[in-house]
């Protein structure tokens, strides 16, 4: 049961479901934080009968507003709008007082209200009923006997201490804090998941050796583990393949090595006949024995130039008299393998010169990429042979001729290093007649020898 109760903790549902309620639960917290702690504006009507009754220290039925009361000998300033002399002047009237002695100044930002307040003077004031209110902030300057002037003042905002914050204000703030927490939780949810589609990206293309490495919520365990446990039962399927098919291949230079032995004192027509097919064989024994070692020979990854590299090989085919020619040979450092590279580039340009009676290699860098570009000018092929060519044992030429075609497995084994090198190859037919091998292999920012 606790065993049940671990793993949905550690499971993506879970994870989610936390990070909903951490949301949910933060975003109360902070708003009940400002609800406490942020004064609301004080926007309590007052009328001009209850300021009346402030001024005399009379009660009111309710509770009185926040007010501020202070005096002072200088004598405020004259009221000039229309409506502040009106307010005032019924002041005046209910504390009895000449109107220069009682003066009324209110929020010039709630013009709103003004005019309110005229029209309910305007429309009530000949019956003696007009008794406007004021929301607010308002100041009321009544003239003292002792010629001091009393100033009453109420304000329609939190104290000025206390940090005021608008409703946007608290939105913004809001998401400022929300948003990095939110990264920082889908982050660490989503790094195990990204680590877990790289290594399954590496074992779809063939370079992914070690385990994927099992962490992360209990999904992304399970999936790990399951990839695993494929991973090693397609690594044991591939090489008992290869054991057979290499072992088939080697058991056959035993009989092949009789008959030749047979076929010493045979006729020389069927002699030179019989030793040829058995050349033939030997050859096929090779490659498909360069194959098996191709899909089974650990990888040594050291630093190397490609374009000396690519240089060495098209000497060599210009030494045997081939036509081959080297257009552009940069210098570009790569991790590779080296056997496995000159398998690769041999195989290209062996197929070129067979193929299509010459070669011309170039090698070049294009930012972060290297890539070897080998062309013929022969038949070329069609779209249905391109698709297949990189099959084993897939030959363009179809005749199944030995003086004619190769044995297949040269594609295949340039594709599988090109792929053991996180590298693509691709084939393309120019319109004008001949192929192109385009070998695209990537170039690390530092190279550094592995094993």
């Amino acid at each position: 049961m606790m065993a049940r109760i671990t793993r949905w903790a550690n499971s993506i549902h879970a994870h989610m479901l936390a990070m909903a309620l951490g949301t949910i639960v933060t975003m109360t917290a902070f708003s009940l934080s400002i609800l406490f702690l942020i004064h609301p504006p004080e926007r309590i009507p007052v009328s001009i009968y209850e300021i009346s009754r402030i001024v005399r220290d009379l009660p009111l039925v309710r509770d009185t507003p926040v007010l501020r009361s202070r005096e002072q000998a200088a004598e405020p300033r004259p009221v000039t709008d229309r409506t502040e002399k009106l307010v005032s002047a019924m002041l005046a009237d209910q504390l009895n007082l000449p109107q220069e002695d009682v003066r009324v100044y209110l929020n010039p930002g709630d013009r709103e209200r003004f005019t309110q307040i005229t029209q309910e003077v305007d429309l009530y004031g000949k019956e003696g009923a007009a008794d406007p209110f004021i929301v607010g902030t308002f100041t009321a300057a009544i003239r003292q006997p002792s010629g001091q002037w009393r100033l009453i003042t109420r304000k329609a905002r939190a104290p000025e201490n206390i940090w005021r914050l608008t409703g946007r204000d608290t939105f913004i703030f809001g998401l400022l804090f929300i948003i990095p927490l939110s990264m920082w939780f889908s982050a660490r949810l989503t790094r195990p998941i990204r680590a877990f589609a790289a290594s399954a990206k590496r074992l779809g293309a063939g370079i992914e050796e070690k385990p994927v490495p099992i962490e992360g919520p209990t999904e992304i365990r399970m999936a790990a583990q399951s990839l695993n446990e494929m991973q090693s039962r397609i690594a044991r399927f591939v090489q008992e393949r290869t054991s057979v098919v290499g072992a088939i291949a080697h058991d056959l230079r035993t009989p092949l090595s009789r008959l030749h032995f047979h076929l010493a004192t045979a006729p020389e027509a069927i002699r030179k006949a019989a030793e040829q097919e058995i050349s033939q064989m030997e050859q096929l024994i090779g490659t498909t024995l360069d194959f098996v070692d191709n899909e089974s020979r650990p990888r040594v990854m050291e630093p190397l130039d490609l374009g000396m590299l690519v240089e060495g090989l098209v000497d060599d085919f210009a030494d045997m008299g081939e036509d081959v020619t080297m257009l552009d040979a940069q210098s570009i450092t790569i991790a590779g393998d080296m056997i496995l590279l000159k398998r690769l580039f041999t195989n290209l340009i062996d197929n070129a010169v067979k193929y299509g009676g010459s070669a011309r290699v170039s090698v070049r860098r294009d930012g972060l990429q290297a890539i070897v570009e080998v062309s013929d000018e022969g038949p070329g092929m069609v779209q249905a042979q391109l698709a297949r060519a990189f099959e084993p044992f897939f030959r363009g030429e179809p005749s199944r001729n030995r003086k004619t075609g190769g044995v297949g497995l040269g594609l295949s084994i340039v594709l599988s290093a090109a792929t053991a090198h996180g590298g693509t190859v691709s084939l393309e037919s120019r319109p004008g007649g001949g192929l192109t091998a385009r070998v695209v292999l990537p170039v690390p920012d530092s190279v550094t020898g592995t094993a």
